[in-house]
């Protein structure tokens, strides 16, 4: 059996994000093979405590912002889907240039609602703290 040089699954784009009062870990799952690429991202929610350990281990903070990133020489820019999270809505965006991020953007509900019309993902979010 041929042994991968890189594993076929891995954790990409993972940070912390605190919306109001809670705090939720955002995490990209990458599959890749020939052939196949499946990267869907996850909000996982998790208590201050967490939050504050695993920041001090190094996890970033995740960008929050008014305006969607654009892509530019060195810096793509991936629509993930929508995220409703402790009564906010955002659109998701993997941006990659020598590190691997998300970005959350504040969006409306209307906008929320009209993008998963149109056939947006809508972001997994587990709800129960580990």
């Amino acid at each position: 059996m041929k042994m991968a040089m890189n594993p076929p699954i891995f954790i990409g784009a993972n940070s912390i994000a605190t919306i109001g009062n809670r705090f939720f870990l955002i995490v990209e799952v990458e599959a890749k093979v020939p052939g196949v690429e499946i990267d869907p991202v996850f909000a996982v929610r998790i208590t201050r405590e967490q939050a504050r350990r695993l920041r001090n281990a190094g996890v970033m903070r995740t960008v929050i912002q008014n305006t969607r990133p654009r892509p530019r020489p060195g810096f793509e820019v991936e629509f993930k889907g929508v995220l409703f999270a402790n009564g906010r809505f955002f659109s998701v965006f993997d941006v990659e240039n020598s590190t691997d991020t998300s970005v959350l953007v504040r969006i409306s509900r209307e906008r929320a609602q009209r993008l998963i019309r149109n056939g947006a993902r809508r972001i997994p979010v587990i709800r129960r703290t580990f």
